[in-house]
């Protein structure tokens, strides 16, 4: 039993840790793609920037003096046809009768200037990569890439970093599509194969300290696990030398018993004879205890094994009264018993009569004087129902799921010791049967023991 339970607690250990670990996991994978996703902003705006500035190369005209440098002039002239005017460099029609959502006029002048080094053919991947390579500071996050130049889907000029690999899109890697110029037939595009040792380095800290937090609850759910098991094997220690010690009282009890009996055949004073039979009856219900005690143990070890007899109710229940109103004389019960007497249900004789009489002792001891107990048995076509009714102080609703729990005592109540509740539900189970409870405060409690007619 003791090795089941632990098994299935390391079985839940072992299942928590898993969902810790993947969760952990779920999230350095989730903050992973968010970084990712900023890196692909970062690049993407890196890019175009590094086109913007390209496309001003194809667009300038060479001056020896300043063979790197372009200079745009803006000038208002008033006809075109004028000697003096400029030449005309680029120009975009822009329709102030219609708004353009996020319209920048910057990004029309790169347009424009870019329309001019495409058609020049100015504009060259080994430079933008040249480019790249030299402003890029996060370069040591991508493991591999290519850059194409698209003209009508046609590809005109390419450029791998690598020639050994060819990159295609992909959940993994970034892609990378940014339209030139202004009349939709250009397209620079860049596929991006990132390495992902540097996004952990970036999350170390997040890493170590979710890594430490997983370590520490290893080590507290190993520790608890590690007291639990002390714990059991000190209540399995006491749980065997409490069943020994109680085992072998059965034997004193035993002959005790049997002396009182015989001292009581023998006596011939009324007043001593009544006090012998009382002596017996107490040392009767002790016995009865041990057994109760004994029965609990075994329970815990194993299913209690029925042997199903016919046992007449009505007339056992008149034993059981008749005894507990001679050690309960000071309660001056009055007892009815409403059961047909010729009704014998099949359970276990012994097992069945010492949870019936724990229920009925209950009921004797915790009613007040003059106590009153009723029994009345109702059946169907499938159970019988056995009532046993106090007048007793009653038991609070709060307390009434707990009251069948072993050891358990309600606040009500300072007698007892927990167990026979306990023990009573646990001899109805083995009946396949159910014990339920009807309580309320002053008014007494109600005991149904539901048994199935057909065993």
């Amino acid at each position: 039993m003791k090795s089941k339970l632990f098994q299935r607690l390391f079985a839940i250990m072992v299942l928590v840790l898993t969902m810790l670990i993947f969760s952990q996991l779920i999230w350095l994978h989730q903050q992973m793609e968010q970084d990712k996703q900023a890196f692909k902003v970062k690049l993407e705006n890196s890019l175009q920037s590094i086109l913007n500035f390209h496309t001003l190369q194809g667009y300038s005209t060479s001056d020896p003096k300043k063979p790197h440098t372009t200079t745009i002039t803006i000038e208002e002239t008033e006809e075109e046809s004028q000697p003096n005017s400029p030449k005309q460099l680029g120009s975009t029609e822009i329709n102030t009768n219609k708004y353009i959502p996020n319209f920048s006029l910057h990004k029309a002048l790169e347009a424009a200037f870019t329309d001019i080094s495409l058609e020049r053919k100015k504009i060259h991947l080994h430079i933008i990569d040249s480019l790249f390579l030299k402003s890029f500071a996060k370069r040591n996050f991508i493991e591999s890439y290519n850059m194409q130049l698209l003209e009508n889907g046609k590809t005109i000029d390419k450029i791998y970093s690598n020639e050994n690999i060819t990159l295609k899109p992909s959940q993994s890697n970034i892609h990378i599509a940014i339209a030139l110029g202004t009349k939709e037939i250009y397209v620079f595009t860049a596929n991006f194969k990132l390495s992902t040792l540097p996004f952990l380095r970036i999350m170390l800290i997040s890493i170590s300290i979710s890594g430490i937090a997983v370590i520490l609850v290893v080590i507290f759910m190993i520790y608890i696990l590690l007291k639990l098991k002390q714990k059991a094997n000190q209540l399995q220690w006491r749980e065997q030398a409490v069943s020994g010690i109680v085992h072998d009282l059965k034997s004193p009890i035993s002959f005790t018993y049997t002396f009182l009996d015989y001292l009581a055949g023998k006596e011939q004073s009324a007043p001593m004879q009544k006090q012998l039979s009382n002596a017996s009856t107490n040392i009767a219900k002790l016995s009865n205890k041990i057994e109760l005690i004994l029965t609990l143990f075994r329970g815990k070890k194993r299913a209690i094994a029925m042997e199903y007899k016919a046992y007449p109710l009505a007339e056992k229940c008149g034993e059981i009264l008749s005894e507990l109103n001679l050690i309960y004389q000071e309660k001056q019960a009055i007892c009815t018993i409403n059961i047909p007497k010729n009704l014998n249900i099949k359970v276990d004789p012994l097992y069945f009569e010492m949870a019936l009489h724990n229920l009925l002792d209950n009921a004797f001891k915790y009613s007040d004087a003059p106590a009153k107990i009723n029994i009345i048995t109702k059946s169907d076509k499938k159970e019988l129902y056995i009532y046993i009714k106090d007048s007793g102080k009653g038991i609070p609703q709060k307390e009434q799921k707990k009251i069948f729990q072993e050891f358990y005592r309600s606040s009500n109540n300072t007698k007892g010791h927990g167990i026979g509740l306990s023990f009573s539900r646990q001899i109805v189970e083995a009946h396949k049967g159910k014990i339920k409870l009807e309580s309320k405060i002053d008014e007494g409690s109600s005991f149904w023991i539901i048994l199935p007619l057909k065993q």
